[in-house]
């Protein structure tokens, strides 16, 4: 089974919402969309669903089409579920009955609502209704009612927007387990790089309607090829400067940046590149400090102009001390600023 977006383009009026965007996840596979707001995510998500028509490129699950310019398979028989980031339960109705909404006819609609309820861990919620459920439970009721039918594919649009902070790692951990055990491919929309992270075999960075990469997590850490891929980790942060002769010069110093054009760029820096040491000739003078475990926040006043960077220290560093910052540039990945 394989869910399959092709060459997207889809304008709604002048604005150009999705920009020849292509993405697949295969059975079992999770694929996180990944982008700022308004980038085109949930575009391409709802195109897949079959809730907007497709204006050029081509949808195929397992190989058939499912969705061109001038063919286009109801959302209802795309076999693709699909879960909204306020969920959409019908107040009206029991967990029970929610989660067997669409299987009207069924043989075996009771099996695959019980299947479900004991999966989710809902079985004893069955005759509540939604408004008696915390948003942890309701979530959960939500994806039941999408695998109950049996779904090709699987689409989430923020499925944790509505999720209270400190449930959303437990929440994750326990969908990836749930999606896994169904062997469906899966689409993911989030803006929340932890929850990419968290959630996704691939991930697809998206950038003005465009898919710009698309790597595992490891591939990212190890080898971006964009900003985006390099700074989705936590605790990673950029610097601006300017291209010269092969040096991207920064307000923190100076990067190698071999074989990129002159003109603006930017270095992606992963948590712990940056490390700075007291030294009476350093070319900075702090500020301003605050610790940030396990690195500290300075506010940095220099030749160039003033910087706040995450840094490693072994010491608490001392408001008029002046230092020199060092880089692992195993961790430091510069690109022309596009």
């Amino acid at each position: 089974m394989s869910l399959s977006l092709r060459n997207i383009t889809h304008r709604f009026g002048d604005l150009t919402a999705v920009n020849e965007a292509s993405v697949e996840a295969a059975a079992g596979e999770i694929v996180c969309l990944f982008g700022h707001s308004g980038c085109g995510k949930t575009t391409l998500l709802r195109l897949a669903a079959g809730l907007e028509t497709l204006q050029s490129g081509v949808i195929e699950l397992d190989g058939d089409i499912i969705a061109a310019p001038g063919r286009d398979t109801p959302a209802e028989r795309r076999s693709i579920g699909m879960v909204f980031q306020d969920f959409v339960l019908f107040p009206h109705m029991t967990v029970e009955k929610n989660v067997g909404f669409g299987l009207a006819g069924a043989a075996d609609a009771e099996r695959r609502i019980a299947d479900q309820l004991c999966i989710q861990g809902l079985a004893k919620y069955a005759q509540r209704y939604p408004h008696e459920l915390s948003g942890g439970q309701q979530q959960r009721v939500a994806l039941a009612r999408a695998l109950a039918r049996s779904p090709r594919a699987l689409l989430l649009d923020e499925p944790f927007a509505s999720i209270d902070a400190a449930l959303r790692r437990q929440l994750r951990e326990q969908m990836r387990r749930t999606l896994k055990e169904h062997n469906v491919a899966v689409v993911l929309v989030t803006h929340d790089p932890e929850e990419a992270l968290a959630l996704g075999d691939r991930l697809a960075l998206m950038r003005a309607g465009r898919i710009i990469e698309t790597a595992p997590p490891q591939e990212l850490c190890e080898k971006p090829q964009t900003p985006e891929g390099a700074g989705i980790f936590p605790g990673s942060q950029r610097l601006s400067g300017t291209i010269v002769s092969g040096r991207l010069k920064t307000p923190a110093g100076e990067f190698p940046a071999d074989n990129l054009p002159d003109g603006p760029g930017i270095a992606v820096l992963h948590e712990g590149a940056l490390s700075a040491f007291a030294d009476e000739g350093g070319a900075f003078t702090v500020a301003d400090a605050r610790f940030a475990g396990p690195d500290w926040m300075v506010w940095l006043e220099g030749r160039a102009d003033p910087v706040r960077l995450r840094l490693r220290m072994p010491v608490s560093p001392e408001e008029g001390a002046t230092m020199t910052i060092a880089a692992d540039l195993s961790m430091t990945f510069v690109f022309a600023d596009q």
